[in-house]
């Protein structure tokens, strides 16, 4: 058997071929998830009533139940309305997300796309147990103010900035 016959499998596997991937991915939503709820129930047995000033004039712990979207939106919609839209806008979003994740064959888009996933779902599971999402952080500094959010939202951030990095890295030539 001479060099040029022997065919070795491709650099990268196929999408879908590396259930690995799948379950990296699974794994990630799972541990987001986890400590995301976790996260809010301590928020929520703490800081009830009270807000806790950790970084003086720049880090604040408060409570807060967010019946909107990110940054609030939808907060003034009917309660019937704004429920059908931001559980069904997530619901949607989550199945859309399980079949990017089955797809995928690189760890970096699987982890991306789980930390998206556990922060949705954490969410999607306050809003239909409580009719709002539990936020907590808050990051301030003199008369600016970001809005107050969770540990979802951060993973959730973080994994869509890690699926464009992602998208960057993969694009161009690849060498032989």
């Amino acid at each position: 058997m001479t060099e040029e016959s022997v065919s070795f499998p491709p650099a990268t596997t196929p999408p879908g071929a590396d259930p690995s991937r799948l379950s990296i991915g699974l794994w990630t939503t799972l541990l987001v998830f986890v400590i995301d709820q976790l996260s809010k129930w301590v928020a929520g047995t703490l800081l009830e009533g009270q807000g806790m000033e950790v970084v003086p004039g720049f880090f604040d712990l408060e409570l807060v139940h967010n019946k909107g979207a990110a940054f609030g939106l939808f907060a003034d919609f009917s309660p019937g309305w704004r429920g059908l839209i931001l559980i069904g806008v997530a619901v949607i979003a989550t199945f859309f997300m399980v079949a990017l994740l089955r797809k995928t064959d690189r760890i970096r888009e699987a982890v991306g796309l789980g930390l998206v996933l556990g922060g949705a779902l954490g969410n999607l599971l306050d809003r239909v147990l409580n009719g709002w999402v539990v936020d907590f952080i808050h990051w301030h500094w003199h008369d600016l103010s970001w809005p107050v959010f969770n540990l979802a939202d951060s993973a959730i951030s973080l994994g869509v900035a890690l699926l464009l990095w992602d998208s960057f890295r993969k694009t161009g030539t690849t060498k032989p």
